[in-house]
């Protein structure tokens, strides 16, 4: 299901990386990296409250989806699941990823802790 970009301008996004550690036994780090979406000329990228900006690669856009009520999405209202290669490291913006997902105070700056309606 394809979601026009304007739906999207300003709403809660939570782009969830996903890293294959082992393909064999299907071990997956995933990492959350929590904004507004930001539409320009069609293309989406999520801003966190630092200013941190992660343009989605066009091949991910169309995978953006309505927030499931998966725990791991907090109040996101729309998530987007990013696979990366193995060779790419998730340094040097480590800062950003480092969530324990059982700590619901984390201090990633995703800002899910302060609810703004």
């Amino acid at each position: 299901m394809n979601i026009p970009p304007e739906k999207l301008e300003g709403r809660k996004l939570c782009v969830v990386f996903v890293k294959v550690l082992d393909e064999a036994s299907g071990k997956v780090q995933l990492q959350c990296l929590r904004g507004r979406a930001n539409v320009e000329r069609g293309r989406v990228s999520v801003v966190d409250e630092k200013g941190f900006s992660f343009m989605i690669p066009g091949t991910a856009s169309n995978q953006i989806l309505p927030s499931d009520g998966t725990p791991l999405l907090k109040d996101a209202e729309f998530f987007c699941l990013v696979k990366l290669d193995n060779a790419i490291d998730l340094a040097p913006r480590s800062d950003i990823f480092n969530i324990e997902s059982d700590d619901d105070d984390c201090d990633c700056g995703c800002g899910h802790h302060h609810h703004h309606h």
